[in-house]
């Protein structure tokens, strides 16, 4: 039952504080700039499919 009440409390605080502050939109570029996205995207996306054929999991090559 004291764990059940501290829970509570903790979840009561935490909608409060939530509510208080507001829900804002979360925008990506706010956390990580342009420059960064362009370097993460691939520049080559061709797939070797002989070379997935080709392999063996059971030889482990």
């Amino acid at each position: 039952m004291k764990k059940f009440v501290s829970t509570l409390a903790i979840f009561i605080l935490v909608l409060t504080l939530w509510l208080m502050i507001g829900m804002k939109k979360v925008n990506k570029t706010d956390y990580v700039s342009q420059a960064v996205l362009d370097m993460s995207k691939p520049l080559d996306v061709t797939i070797d499919i002989e070379f997935i054929k080709g392999l063996n999991p059971a030889n482990g090559k």
